[in-house]
């Protein structure tokens, strides 16, 4: 068996999550150019979407890039997309992180310059802190 000794807390991914009373197809349809679709569809009592960011094709990175990634897509949304933003009755940008096995602590910082655009558009902010979980040995199922 495999002990890990040494695991560090670290960024996983950024994920926003949109959800209304309405389908949000338009909104869906002009953000999927620059994110991977986690999920888009019914939910109770409305409609979810779910996205993380594509950054130069590549999912996530660092917590800075992800979110000025999102910003700048979500600020140039246009007509029905923009309507169908609006409308959205939740609005989260939830920061996931790997809780490792490091007494050490993770540091993110987002500038004020963030947060302001962030509240400009109504988006709450959300911290997920998943525990360590040891990747399977290759082979095992």
């Amino acid at each position: 068996m495999f002990e890990a000794t040494s695991v560090p807390a670290s960024f996983l991914n950024l994920d926003l999550e949109l959800e209304s009373s309405e389908e949000l197809v338009a909104l869906e349809e002009e953000l999927r150019s620059g994110a991977y679709v986690l999920y888009s569809g019914p939910v109770s009592g409305g409609y979810r979407l779910a996205l993380e960011p594509l950054i130069v094709g590549t999912l996530n990175g660092d917590p800075t890039s992800c979110t000025d990634h999102f910003l700048s897509q979500l600020e140039a949304l246009s007509g029905a997309a923009h309507a169908e933003f609006l409308k959205c009755r939740s609005r989260i940008f939830d920061y996931g992180f790997d809780g490792g096995l490091e007494a050490n602590p993770i540091r993110t910082d987002l500038c004020s310059r963030s947060l302001a655009r962030m509240v400009a558009l109504g988006i709450d902010v959300r911290i997920t802190t998943y525990p360590y979980r040891a990747a399977e040995p290759e082979g095992t199922e």
